[in-house]
């Protein structure tokens, strides 16, 4: 499966990435929102792992919003550290889940298997 790792945090975007391709994933990374927005258009991922803070001027909720009007296939799980961020809230937006930080990668790993057998590659 093709996935986009879209957080500010370098580090985070390293964990993420490194555990993705050990189990057999396409992995590309970005940390702000218009170069996101930009590989989902060049590389067509099924999954976007999606920080609400990034650098430059979109935030996370206007990449999810956007991404869910251009490119709905798009699969979204927002990642987050705000404790107050409910996953209804994501899901009304579009998003498929939600995972908090600090991240539990048994909850990476199964919430990528579900969405995996769900979902059909992109065009």
């Amino acid at each position: 499966m093709k996935i986009l790792v879209l957080d500010d945090e370098t580090k985070i975007q390293g964990i993420l990435k490194g555990r993705l391709e050990m189990d057999g994933h396409e992995v590309f990374t970005a940390e702000s929102g218009e170069a996101g927005l930009a590989i989902i258009n060049e590389q067509k991922p099924n999954l976007l792992l999606l920080d609400l803070s990034l650098k430059g001027h979109l935030s996370g909720r206007d990449v999810l919003a956007e991404v869910k009007k251009t490119n709905p296939q798009v699969q979204v799980v927002v990642v987050t550290g705000y404790v107050e961020a409910e996953s209804e809230e994501f899901q009304q937006l579009g998003a498929s889940g939600l995972l908090k930080k600090p991240l539990n990668l048994a909850d990476l790993d199964a919430i990528v298997k579900q969405l995996g057998n769900s979902s059909q590659p992109a065009a």
